[in-house]
């Protein structure tokens, strides 16, 4: 209590006698950076700038801003990449903070959304393409930069997504923050999710000194396995039926009530972290007739409907009945790994595109390679050489956070039950190993924190209530050394009313107490699983 104290008085201290003087910003220059060759930087003041709504990177729509705008292209010798960087810099109420910003799916980084959250709140910010736009000319997500024009993997611009770009930016961000205000950023931060989640992570075990605190949302860590995820459903249903959503709606529904009532409380959420203590049985609803507005008709529900919502829960696993990697969690949406779409009657798979992008060109190294075609045989090649070719670079289990702990760096992490893209499992099982390693749960405690939001899907949306601020909580920790116990979480319902959680920090799991209203954080408490009456 009494070292919290002190360190709020030093940094009360410090804020007293901070004063940066900004310089103009198109006088603002760069040091040789080791590794990098720079190719140009461009400046631009920019004034009363406004940001749409691009959710989850930033919220809200953004109006007022003004900003030193800082395009940097580098290269790296022998690379042949040409790599954006993007920096934004308050010109007034600069916060004394660097927010670093991260990507999704297969893009290093989204320049513009995020920063311009970023900046909205006082930070200076950066993001970056990592190359990966191949100088702004393709959609990343095609995956299409990982092939050089001979048909060759391209390794400069893998290790760019795996981490490179991450160290780069945050390199060049922080130099061009100092010369700008005269001084280096007080602290820096990393916010990221998805694949910036899983940067988030990278971040910490590879570059320990460069954050002082990590935001890691729904990590895609593991990815060379979480492709066989992503791919599992599709190669179901293209070798047996192709429901409308209609279809896996009423089994995610079920799987609702029937696991609702774990916690206590009838929610419309799954509390558990555990998908093992939902005992549901797709099996259960064979032969129920239900509505399918896709098709504008009803339809009766089959063992086959059943077999294909058992397979995508159980996960992802080659013939020989190796798994490979976790399953859609019960109550989830099955939009995100089992999407469908229905057209004058006829249903077609809809796979999510970078994972179609990443079977083409990283694992079949063939852009015109037909994913639609796959049978079990080719899912179990591609899955297997996704693992073998992509584990050493973009794998985590080898990841530790020794470095990062001892720099006293700090780790939040949060993702959602519900996510039907990424798995929570994969996130939770990574706080295990790190767990299992230091052999104290306190110590893992004092620098590394996941809590999980029941029914939130994909980095936000779902029915349950989303994290409100977990940069502030992030920071309170950093900055004035209160770790957070809870995160506050909120979420207006289908019938328009908020529902709010005090958000439970792993290993413990929200228990409603019997007698409160069920919308109310107040009414629950943090148990560990299995301690549910």
């Amino acid at each position: 209590m009494e070292s919290c104290r002190t360190r709020t008085l030093i940094n009360a201290w410090l804020a007293s006698i901070w004063h940066p003087q900004k310089q103009s910003c198109d006088r603002l220059t760069l040091h040789r950076i080791p590794g990098i060759d720079i190719l140009s930087i461009h400046t631009q003041e920019r004034y009363n700038y406004s940001f749409p709504a691009v959710p989850p990177f930033n919220p809200g729509d953004v109006s007022g801003l003004d900003f030193c705008d800082i395009a940097v292209t580098l290269t790296h010798p022998g690379g042949d990449d040409i790599v954006t960087v993007s920096v934004w810099l308050p010109l007034t109420d600069w916060n004394g903070r660097f927010q670093a910003t991260g990507g999704g799916g297969l893009a290093a980084g989204y320049i513009g959304p995020a920063q311009a959250a970023a900046v909205n709140q006082g930070y200076a910010t950066a993001s970056t393409d990592g190359g990966l736009t191949l100088n702004g000319t393709i959609n990343p997500q095609t995956g299409a930069w990982a092939l050089r024009p001979d048909g060759s993997l391209n390794t400069a611009l893998l290790k760019n997504y795996a981490h490179r770009s991450i160290h780069d930016m945050t390199v060049i961000a922080k130099a061009l923050t100092r010369s700008f205000y005269g001084v280096p950023p007080k602290y820096s931060y990393w916010n990221g999710c998805s694949t910036g989640g899983r940067q988030g992570y990278f971040a910490a075990a590879l570059y320990p000194e460069h954050f002082d605190g990590i935001l890691a949302g729904a990590p895609a860590i593991n990815l060379p396995h979480l492709f066989s995820y992503l791919f599992w459903a599709p190669v179901l249903m293209m070798n047996s039926i192709t429901p409308p959503q209609c279809i896996f709606h009423a089994f995610q529904q079920a799987a609702i009530e029937t696991c609702d009532p774990l916690d206590g409380a009838i929610d419309g959420l799954i509390s558990d972290y555990d998908p093992e203590t939902c005992d549901f049985d797709p099996n259960s609803l064979i032969g129920e007739t239900i509505e399918c507005p896709e098709l504008d008709s009803n339809i009766t529900l089959t063992s086959d409907h059943a077999n294909l919502v058992y397979q995508i829960i159980q996960g992802p696993h080659i013939s020989d009945g190796r798994r490979l990697w976790y399953g859609l969690a019960p109550g989830a949406s099955f939009r995100g790994t089992a999407d469908t779409i229905t057209s004058n009657g006829s249903n077609t798979i809809n796979p999510f595109f970078p994972a179609i992008g990443w079977a083409k060109n990283f694992v079949f190294q063939d852009p015109e390679y037909d994913v639609f075609s796959m049978d079990f045989d080719d899912f179990d090649a591609a899955a297997l050489l996704s693992i073998a070719r992509y584990t050493d670079i973009l794998g985590s289990d080898g990841h530790y956070l020794y470095d990062f702990q001892n720099a006293g760096g700090k780790l939040l992490s949060w993702h959602g039950l519900a996510d039907d893209l990424i798995p929570s499992s994969g996130t939770i099982s990574y706080w295990e190993r790190i767990e299992e390693d230091l052999e104290d749960l306190d110590e893992v405690d004092d620098f590394y924190r996941l809590f999980l939001a029941p029914g939130v899907g994909h980095c936000g949306g779902g029915s349950g209530p989303v994290p409100v601020d977990p940069l502030g909580a992030l920071v309170r920790w950093v900055e004035e050394g209160v770790p957070p116990e809870t995160l506050t979480a909120g979420v207006v319902n289908g019938d328009g009313e908020t529902m709010t959680r005090e958000l439970c920090r792993y290993p413990w799991v929200l228990v409603y107490d019997g007698v409160g209203d069920v919308n109310d954080a107040g009414s629950f408490s943090c148990e560990v699983s299995g301690e549910v009456d």
